[in-house]
Formats: C-alpha cells, structure tokens, sequence
C-alpha cells in the first residue's frame, strides 16, 4: 500500500537490519508509547538460573500514575524467522523475568538516574503517587507479573500463532515506514491504541495537553464496551460467556476488569455487563477473546444514546461507575 501526503507519494520500506529499525522506533518513542512514558534503549545481559536473556530495550508506563508497568522490549523486523528468533526470545524472557527483576531493577534505575529527562519522568510519576521514593516508584513497576511488547515492522499471522503457543501478556504494535526520496513517513499502532473514540476535551483541544488528558481518562477506564448483534450476543455474550475477536491496546489488557454488551439497532443500548475471567490471543487474528467469571448481569435499566449518530463502530472504554451512573451512553464517554 502506497501513501499519498499533499503532493508526495510514499512507498512501503521494509528494513535489512534490525539496528536501523530499532533507530525508529528510539526516535518515535513518546509518539508510540505516550510522553507519560520512559523507553530505554539498553541491551545487557541479564543472567537467570537457566539461561540469559537480552532484551532490545524497556518501558515504563506511567500514564497512570498510581499503577506504573514495566513491559520488556522485543524489535523486531519481518524478516526474522517467527520462532527461531522471535517466539523463542519470548519464552525465554517469560521464563527468566522472575529471576532477574532484581538486575533489571537496578540496571534501569542506573540508566534513569544517567538521564536528566528520565530522571524528571520518574519524579513526575512518584510525585501524584503514593510512593515514598523513585526507588518504591520504581519497584512497583518492576516487581510485577511479566508484559512484553514486540515492535515489528509487519505483524503476520505466523507471528501471532507463536505468540499464542507461549501463552504470556505479549502484545505487538506495528510501525510500518513510507520512503519519498530521501523523506518517510510512518503508520504505527500506539500503546493505548488509537484514541479517535476519546472525545477532545474542549479546553485543549488541539494541544499535546488535550492530547494527554484524553489519554490519561483511557488509561484510567476498566470497563470495555463491545458492539453486538442481536444473534452474536445471544449465541456468544449469553450463550458462552464470552466475547471474540475483539481488538485492546496493548497497555488496556491490564487494565480493563469489565465487558459491557452495546446492542445495536434497534435496542441501541448498553444492556449486559460481565466481570472478566481471562484475555487471550484469538487465533493467530492479532485480536482477542475475552472470557467471563460468570454469566453476564443485565443491567438494572439500558443505557441508550442519546443521538443514533454516536452509536460505537468498534469497542470503546469506560469506567464501570460512570457507565453505571450514566443517564446516556455519551455521557459515560464523556467521563472515560
């Protein structure tokens, strides 16, 4: 697929090394990944019982603040083979994050400390904490379950079949490069996915502080809502307490606790809502099924739109209480 930006058209660019790849995604790195973000771009072997692994890089999410998450960092190019080089990677990683949180721990906060704009990060986040220090700050991030991200330039079914098999939290985002001449142009997933369903806040719209705010308000939603038809919602909603193939950001994985059932025409209504069991890769479809605890609860009085023209296309974020709350759907968008 070829772009076209005013008058110049951009043709796809596939990359024969890793390391001008990797160049990418270090200068891209506040655009995938968010300003509330650290991406260190550190390659040192970290020794397990079994085996050492070297990671291409870590990040830290601190969108929000209160619940920082570290995710290992795999980049990757197409033309790597998906499981000699990639998938083994990944378990490898998997199974030796246990082992070696205390040298990551200290490594990265070596390297913060090294970066006067890391270093600043860092305090931003523990500040609208409850952290005592950066050294809390940052355990809390560390001393968690594992998450893994892969950076590719083209993600193909083979690689989520791999991903699949080694059943951990590893999630991919794509950039993919245009060349023009001598100028790129670049199309890539984000970390909390795109935010074209988070509505602009009007006071800063436009603004990279509008832009955060809205990203901040995703971060902090833990209810997914997914459009249904009538017959998908009995058969799969009601019938097998589930819901597939649905697409989440790569950060809302760990944050989403709820799934909500908006019924289309002519219920045009958030109607069910379920606890969530289990997030697992669909297939090798890049997407996901989300299990239930129980059987999904009907809630007290439908939720409807308060225009037709605002109805969901794709899966949308709330918080649970202001979903609940909401007087109309766009009212609980609004707040998520």
């Amino acid at each position: 697929m070829n772009i076209l930006i005013g008058e110049m058209l951009y043709h796809p660019h596939q990359f024969t090394k890793e390391e001008h790849f990797e160049a990418q995604v270090v200068a891209l790195a506040d655009r995938i990944f968010g300003e509330q973000t650290i991406y260190l771009d550190i390659k040192k072997k970290l020794r397990g019982s079994e085996f050492s692994i070297i990671p291409d890089g870590f990040l830290i999410d601190m969108t929000v603040p209160s619940s920082p998450v570290l995710y290992l960092i795999e980049n990757e190019i197409v033309s790597h083979d998906p499981f000699k080089h990639i998938g083994i990677q990944l378990l490898k990683f998997s199974i030796n994050f246990e082992d070696s949180q205390t040298q990551i721990r200290n490594l990265l906060m070596k390297y913060i400390l090294e970066n006067p704009v890391f270093k600043e990060r860092l305090n931003q986040g523990c500040h609208m904490s409850d952290a005592r220090n950066i050294d809390a700050y940052l355990d809390r991030a560390v001393y968690d379950d594992f998450r893994a991200i892969v950076i590719i330039d083209e993600a193909r079914p083979e690689l989520y079949k791999v991903l699949q098999k080694i059943n951990a939290n590893i999630s991919v985002l794509e950039l993919r490069t245009y060349k023009s001449g001598d100028s790129f142009a670049y199309q890539y997933d984000t970390l909390y996915d795109s935010d074209a369903d988070i509505p602009e806040v009007e006071e800063t719209a436009g603004t990279d502080d509008g832009h955060a705010r809205r990203l901040a308000r995703r971060a902090s939603c833990d209810t997914i809502i997914v459009p249904a038809q009538e017959q998908g919602f009995q058969e799969t909603f009601i019938g097998e307490n589930c819901w597939y193939a649905i697409r989440i950001g790569a950060a809302m994985k760990a944050r989403i606790q709820y799934i909500a059932a908006y019924q289309v025409a002519p219920e045009s209504a958030v109607t069910y809502i379920a606890e969530i069991k289990e997030i697992r890769p669909y297939e090798d479809s890049g997407k996901y099924l989300v299990e239930f605890k129980a059987p999904a609860e009907k809630l007290q009085r439908k939720i409807k739109l308060r225009e037709s023209k605002n109805s969901p296309q794709g899966p949308v974020y709330v918080r649970r209480e202001d979903l609940l709350s909401a007087e109309y759907l766009e009212d609980a968008l609004q707040q998520g």
